[in-house]
């Protein structure tokens, strides 16, 4: 795989609340997105996931780490330099309602990277061009006038995807794009997303905790626990033989199509840790169900279970218990 994105070993932490206190989001994650391709990055939340997306477009500053973007290494960029190349690279926001601002048109929402970027000429082009993306992303030209107060939530995702896509990005980070939306309209979006990435090619980082999304949108998922991630493959390998025990425990809890088929239910015990205090050797080992002695002295590294296929667990196996 040529990737379009590569990051390795990036590294985020934060200042708790009290003196000395780390908060360690990130710790070290490396994945690699091909153009046209969708990484599902996944996890309960406050395992570091949306910190990462943010981590990838530069709007956080990595501690540590290496990102190359197209070839270019996004570290090294100076700012001015830095906003260039964001034309390549654009966000859509989880929350429609606080991501559009009230005070603006759909016109001037849906311009403003375009004009940041240098790509309009005249007022005429702008109309166009807002008009041509408006209906993109299945909404009537003459909306453009209204302000973002006057649409649904689902509505509003759509302008804010049509703001995305507008500079013609390569890579968009999709943060949780519909989690706040319901669940009848999350498929219109997930459906969009899909037919402009086969229509113009773009690569998605899309930030998710719902299984059953993920399942239907990605090529491939790395799966994120407390600032790790823990196992990463195809999507139709991991759904069919997860490695990793939390990997397994998640797909055990994701809702069936059927409910009576035939299934058993991992119970995680306990809670997550706080990212202030990480256990020691395996992360996931004081919530794991076939955690040993090693587990808490060594920190499993990535390897490759299966072809493309790759789990930090000292225990890996295909799907031991029936999910």
């Amino acid at each position: 795989m040529t990737a379009l994105l590569e990051a390795e070993d990036l590294a985020c932490h934060f200042p708790g609340r009290n003196h000395g206190q780390v908060v360690r989001a990130v710790d070290g994650v490396s994945f690699g997105i091909a153009a046209g391709e969708t990484l599902a990055l996944v996890g309960e939340s406050g395992c570091g996931k949306s910190t990462t997306g943010r981590l990838v477009l530069r709007l956080i500053e990595p501690m540590r780490g290496r990102l190359r973007f197209d070839g270019e290494d996004l570290l090294a960029l100076r700012p001015d330099a830095l906003r260039r190349r964001r034309r390549n690279m654009q966000l859509v926001f989880q929350d429609p309602y606080a991501s559009l601002d009230p005070r603006m048109t759909i016109e001037q929402i849906v311009a403003e990277p375009l004009e940041v970027h240098g790509l309009l000429r005249n007022r005429r082009e702008r109309r166009s061009r807002v008009a041509e993306l408006l209906e993109l992303v299945g909404l009537p030209a003459d909306v453009a006038a209204r302000s973002p107060r006057q649409f649904s939530g689902g509505q509003r995702q759509r302008i804010g995807i049509a703001r995305a896509i507008g500079p013609n990005p390569k890579l968009v980070v999709a943060d949780e794009p519909v989690s706040a939306l319901d669940v009848s309209v999350q498929g219109q979006i997930v459906n969009l997303l899909q037919d402009l990435q086969e229509r113009f090619g773009i690569a998605y980082l899309f930030v998710a905790h719902d299984l059953a999304v993920v399942r239907h949108i990605a090529h491939r998922v790395a799966v994120m626990y407390l600032g790790v991630i823990v196992e990463t493959a195809p999507v139709s390998r991991l759904f069919a033989a997860p490695y990793h025990p939390y990997t397994q425990a998640l797909l055990s809890a994701a809702p069936e199509p059927d409910p009576d088929a035939p299934r058993h239910r991992i119970i995680l015990q306990g809670d997550v840790p706080s990212p202030m205090d990480v256990p020691s050797g395996c992360r996931f080992r004081t919530r794991c169900p076939i955690a040993r002695e090693v587990c808490g002295e060594i920190a499993p590294p990535q390897v490759e279970v299966a072809p493309d296929h790759y789990a930090a667990c000292h225990f890996a196996a295909p799907n031991p218990i029936k999910i």
